[in-house]
């Protein structure tokens, strides 16, 4: 039976894992996988992160449910569509610990499809980018190229430089040599100084 094929895969499943409706629709028609995904969250079994997108949510005996942050479900969107992404402005700035504002709307570059995700009063915006944007492998430098692309060159003030030196300091000398290349001339003269 559909129904005890799709519950027995997520009771099975860890605390945290997502799930989206097209994960199983090799069981049956969309509506009933719909139907049968609906009640599972009125159970409280799973909970529904965005329209198609679930969650079996980690609970805390002291904190409760523990939901996920945007950049999360991001990743786990990217993951299932097989596409690159890139967070951008204030997201990178929140990742780098360099704000505690988490915007409304986070927006990530992609070489996936373009979309805009609600989830809840926020939203996750993926926005299509030239193969070029990804050519930075490095997760930590991309960040760091994205936050001084969000201050901008005119902008740039030694408070920022103080602040993201540390994270800088982490990136291998391997991964400077070979990527910070792919990057504006401005951001690779101001984190080569920081560097050294």
């Amino acid at each position: 039976m559909v129904s005890n094929q799709i519950e027995g895969r997520i009771l099975k499943s860890n605390r945290g894992s997502f799930f989206f409706a097209e994960d199983f629709v090799n069981l049956g028609t969309s509506e009933n996988i719909r139907q049968i995904l609906s009640r599972l969250v009125k159970e409280g079994v799973l909970d529904r992160v965005a329209p198609g997108i679930y969650l079996k949510s980690k609970k805390d005996p002291i904190l409760g449910i523990i939901h996920p942050n945007l950049d999360e479900i991001a990743r786990e969107i990217a993951k299932r569509d097989k596409a690159r992404i890139t967070p951008t402005g204030v997201m990178a700035l929140y990742l780098l610990g360099l704000t505690t504002q988490i915007p409304l709307k986070v927006v990530y570059l992609t070489d996936g499809s373009p979309r805009e995700i609600k989830i809840g009063n926020r939203a996750i915006k993926f926005k299509n980018a030239a193969p070029k944007n990804f050519a930075i492998k490095d997760n930590m430098l991309q960040l760091v190229v994205q936050a001084f692309k969000e201050v901008g060159h005119k902008e740039l003030n030694a408070v920022f430089l103080e602040r993201i030196k540390p994270t800088v300091a982490k990136i291998d000398k391997n991964v400077f040599d070979n990527q910070l290349r792919y990057t504006a001339v401005w951001i690779q003269k101001e984190v080569y100084k920081l560097y050294k």
